[in-house]
């Protein structure tokens, strides 16, 4: 199991939070695994440490913290510590020994299932119940947040740069607790920005404020995108349950970011029958996560659609081949590409990166543009990547492929006109 769905088990984001900045803490001693569980000894604040096992069979926990919520953030923290870097094999304890026995004579016999129509009624609505309760909670932090946004507008743009970390903490945290953690990362990229100051960090924070005012308003939607963006997620197991693509994918585009907690790679990949979608991975504790799939290859396999629009994100079920890439698809000139974008943008207007490709373009003189056949130009980010493509095609015209984020193009892969893509970067 990857990080993604141990932090997508935790009762709230508070706790996948804790778990993330627990996993990399200090205060763990006597960790270790056998075939069938993890276990170790975390400090807390009384005298012994809380005793953390988890059962691998199902992922069942018991911690002898006091926490009432389950998993509590120990148990989701060793198993993130396990994730980053596996145990040693050690002897079970005494302690872990005689909770897998008590669990495996329980399950043994385990007491028949009620399924009378009473008490399939009464999980009904304790089902629905929670998911009711979910979604006041978001609801209220919507309302929080409106005032907030109110609020931000009222006193202006020019003084966010002089806020203090406690301000932005708090409508953060505030966000948290209401479960909506798509508002709190959204709430978190404006303080990036301003803090990253630049000519553009008023038009930027403007641009992103002004996308949590309209999430805000469309926040009672049931539009699949407007719930992933407050927060509401599937379980990537329940993905992979349903119904999946088979394609030839070729894995070109790729980013990485860490938010301080989680690091996350989400990387693009082309389907000769499906177009492009997104693949994401998270890792805690430290750890760097390995991309879905293997970067700069066509593979031949499964990927499984969340629900939403293209480009979907997908759970990556079974690959069966990998072989070197094949020539991928590329508009002729940047206005078709751009244009393309269209629906996506209608769709889902919180995007920000966008895969974009065009065929047959050549570096200005300035390496500051890409220039295709009507002599259009589409700004270019001069790094790494842009060198290699230049040290590939000798400056020759090349097919291009990248992320555009609305003011320039994070080069990703090139070819030949025509040709197989290489990865760049």
């Amino acid at each position: 199991m990857d990080a993604q769905a141990l932090l997508e088990q935790a009762p709230d984001g508070q706790v996948a939070s804790s778990a993330t900045r627990l996993a990399g803490s200090s205060g763990w001693q006597g960790t270790g695994r056998s075939d069938t569980a993890l276990w170790g000894l975390c400090k807390g604040s009384g005298k012994n440490p809380y005793q953390v096992c988890v059962d691998l069979g199902d992922r069942a926990t018991k911690c002898s913290c006091p926490s009432r919520k389950f998993p509590c953030k120990h148990a989701l923290a060793l198993q993130l510590r396990d994730v980053r870097e596996p145990f040693p094999v050690a002897e079970t304890p005494d302690w872990v020994t005689e909770w897998l026995t008590r669990r495996n004579r329980a399950a043994a016999a385990p007491a028949a299932s009620d399924e009378s129509p009473e008490a399939v009624e009464r999980r009904a609505k304790a089902k629905e119940k929670t998911a009711l309760a979910r979604e006041n909670a978001v609801r209220a932090g919507v309302a929080g947040l409106t005032d907030w946004l109110g609020d931000v507008a009222g006193a202006g743009l020019a003084g966010l740069p002089a806020r203090d970390a406690a301000w932005w903490h708090s409508i953060q945290a505030r966000m948290v607790d209401a479960q909506a953690k798509g508002l709190a990362s959204a709430v978190d990229e404006v303080r990036g920005i301003v803090a990253a100051g630049g000519p553009r960090w008023a038009h930027d924070a403007a641009d992103r404020l002004g996308g949590l005012h309209l999430l805000a308003r469309l926040s009672s939607s049931p539009d699949p995108v407007v719930r992933r963006r407050l927060g509401f997620s599937v379980a990537e197991e329940e993905v992979r349950a349903g119904a999946g693509w088979s394609d030839q994918w070729a894995p070109l585009l790729k980013v990485e970011s860490d938010d301080g907690l989680v690091r996350t790679v989400r990387q693009w990949a082309w389907g000769r029958s499906h177009g492009w979608v997104v693949a994401v991975r998270h890792a805690g504790g430290g750890a760097r996560p390995v991309p879905p799939l293997t970067h700069g290859v066509q593979v031949q396999g499964v990927l499984h659609p969340y629900p939403g629009v293209p480009p979907h994100r997908v759970a990556v079920g079974e690959l069966l081949v990998e072989r070197q890439p094949e020539p991928v698809p590329a508009p002729s000139t940047w206005r078709t590409a751009l244009a393309g974008l269209e629906e996506y943008l209608r769709a889902d207007p919180w995007q920000r990166l966008h895969p974009l490709g065009c065929a047959s373009v050549r570096v200005t003189e300035d390496s500051r543009h890409l220039v295709d056949e009507e002599g259009r130009g589409l700004p270019v980010r001069s790094d790494v990547a842009l060198d290699q493509a230049l040290a590939l095609t000798g400056g020759a015209p090349f097919d291009a492929w990248g992320l555009w984020n609305g003011r320039e193009l994070r080069l990703g892969a090139v070819a030949t006109p025509g040709g197989a893509p290489e990865v760049v970067g």
